[in-house]
């Protein structure tokens, strides 16, 4: 057998080297992504049991104001989340998204989300809201979390009633002070040979009737 030689041998060990750092790199890899998968399923687990029992049920109890919303619930491996869907009325006249989602934050912590959109966009408002809270957390944190932000879209959406620009369809003219409101903002109406006449205020009303009695 022919006698390895010097450089021979140095190569050999190079790639028993590599083999090795092979080896524990594959081992890292195997460990990283067993903690991951852990960690990802403990998100699933937490994340399903609170959309299910603290977010959507406070989303329903959103939508028991308006006739308008329909509420779902969206459970996938990479998103838990709760969306309440708004269709376009004369009183809203857009058609409105909003949702809240439990994403991965890091290994301790998940990212509560809260996203709004309206279409057509007319004006300004906050798109979406973020916070990180501790994975096992307890539920009230994030109850008075979602409670803001469910305040906070009524503030956005009731804005719909009254703003010129989504309104403008909407627009009448009060024939007593001369003032433009919606339709759906007026205090009352009066039908005279066909017409109908809208009012701001009962006063209005009044005034408009005493002037043609």
């Amino acid at each position: 057998m022919e006698k390895k030689t010097r450089l021979t041998e140095r190569i050999l060990v190079r790639f028993e080297q590599h083999q090795q750092e092979l080896a524990e790199k594959q081992q890292q890899l195997d460990e990283s992504m067993k903690a991951l998968l852990e960690q990802k399923n403990r998100l699933a687990v937490t994340a399903k049991r609170r959309i299910e029992t603290v977010v959507h049920p406070m989303m329903q109890e959103l939508l028991e104001h308006f006739d308008n919303g329909k509420v779902e619930v969206q459970l996938n491996d990479d998103y838990f989340g709760c969306v309440c869907e708004f269709a376009h009325t004369p009183r809203f006249p857009a058609t409105v998204r909003f949702g809240i989602a439990l994403l991965p934050g890091n290994e301790t912590c998940f990212t509560a989300r809260s996203d709004l959109n309206i279409l057509p966009v007319l004006m300004e408002y906050t798109r979406n809201n973020e916070e990180l809270f501790p994975l096992d957390g307890d539920d009230e944190a994030i109850a008075s979390w979602v409670e803001e932000r469910i305040l906070e879209f009524i503030d956005t959406y009731l804005r719909l009633e009254t703003h010129p620009l989504y309104q403008k369809d909407n627009a009448v003219i009060d024939i007593v002070c001369g003032m433009h409101i919606p339709f759906t903002a007026a205090t009352s109406s009066v039908v005279r040979d066909g017409r109908t006449f809208y009012f701001c205020s009962e006063h209005c009303k009044e005034a408009f009737n005493k002037g043609n009695n």
